[in-house]
């Protein structure tokens, strides 16, 4: 399938979500509705994210402002996006502050207006068009619900599912996306609570903003950041929603090998650090049963059947450094990423 034929099989996609039944209009009272702040990431994504801000939009629910974080781009991004969307909030960094940083700084401009609520979207999102208008609705039927996601597709597979909330169960890689690699037969469309959610579509409160604070920008690299922002909405009295009727579509691009020493380092040292944050006596033994145990085979997997069982050593140096405390590697291998 080329890109042309892509595109028009996303585009019928999404006319057919945003016409079918519960595609409804933003339902909030007068005195309810709630003024929605949309806040971008993007580093080097010139043509993601000129295309995830036609889809913003054109979004059915009405914005009060829409901020794209620049992290340094090098790709003309910035002066794209300024041409194109004039009335963009732009915040240029003068350096890559990598994920989780970078949104805090779009969500300490946020919180600087008089905004009600943040709609967080990653610059490789493609959105519908009652994706916000679902998410919002789910605040007004659930008035302590903190932060609500939406489900997330496979944008090269529109039918296949990426994320529809996740689970933290403490073994092997401490928690789990629901529904991952599934086709959609709407096995996931209740509204229903998670363990946490995906970060790269989710709205959250001012409220929850305030109080439960931003991203932990300790979290280098890959993954943890939101299921560590999850866990502390929930530990904080909120919920964490899941909306089956909100779908995005999300382009996944090879920055780093998906069994590379580098990304399963970098993940399990995250896990490590969610572990000593969160994770009770039980739950280590639990993971370490399952972490350290499975290293010799996932090794011998990789050897076999990808050649390269540098993943599983990642995965070791990985738990090794995480429980020292040690961030020298991992700084290491970010720095070399941001010069790239």
């Amino acid at each position: 399938m080329n890109a042309n034929e892509l595109n028009i099989e996303l585009n019928d996609e999404f006319k057919r979500v945003s016409t079918q039944p519960g595609a409804a209009e933003y339902v909030a009272s007068p005195e309810m509705i709630k003024k929605v702040s949309v806040v971008i990431l993007n580093w080097n994504r010139k043509d993601n994210v000129l295309d995830c801000l036609s889809h913003i939009f054109e979004m059915e629910c009405p914005l009060y402002q829409v901020i794209v974080v620049d992290n340094a781009s090098t790709d003309g991004s910035v002066d794209a996006i300024r041409e194109a969307y004039p009335d963009v909030v732009i915040v240029e960094n003068d350096k890559n502050y990598g994920a989780p940083e970078g949104k805090n700084i779009g969500l300490r401009k946020s919180l600087e207006s008089d905004m009600d609520v943040v709609y967080m979207v990653d610059n490789d999102i493609v959105v519908a068009r009652d994706s916000l208008t679902q998410l919002m609705n789910v605040l007004e039927e659930i008035p302590d619900a903190g932060i609500v996601g939406a489900k997330m597709y496979d944008y090269s597979k529109p039918d296949i599912l990426l994320s529809a909330g996740g689970i933290i169960d403490f073994t092997e890689n401490v928690s789990r996306g629901r529904g991952d690699c599934e086709k959609d037969v709407g096995q996931f469309e209740k509204t229903e609570e998670v363990d946490y959610l995906w970060g790269g579509a989710m709205i959250a409160t001012r409220e929850v903003l305030e109080k439960v604070g931003l991203f932990d920008s300790e979290y280098l690299g890959y993954w943890f950041e939101d299921s560590d922002f999850s866990v502390r909405v929930r530990k904080a009295g909120y919920k964490v929603i899941f909306c089956g009727k909100s779908k995005v579509w999300h382009r996944p691009h090879k920055t780093i090998e998906q069994f590379s020493f580098r990304k399963k380092y970098l993940a399990t040292r995250n896990a490590i650090r969610f572990m000593k944050k969160h994770a009770t006596a039980g739950n280590w033994a639990k993971y370490m049963l399952y972490a350290v145990g499975g290293i010799p085979y996932a090794a011998v997997r990789d050897l076999i059947l990808r050649g390269n069982p540098m993943g599983a050593f990642g995965k070791a140096m990985g738990i090794i450094d995480g429980l020292l405390g040690n961030d020298k590697r991992a700084r290491q291998m970010l720095n070399m990423n941001k010069k790239g």
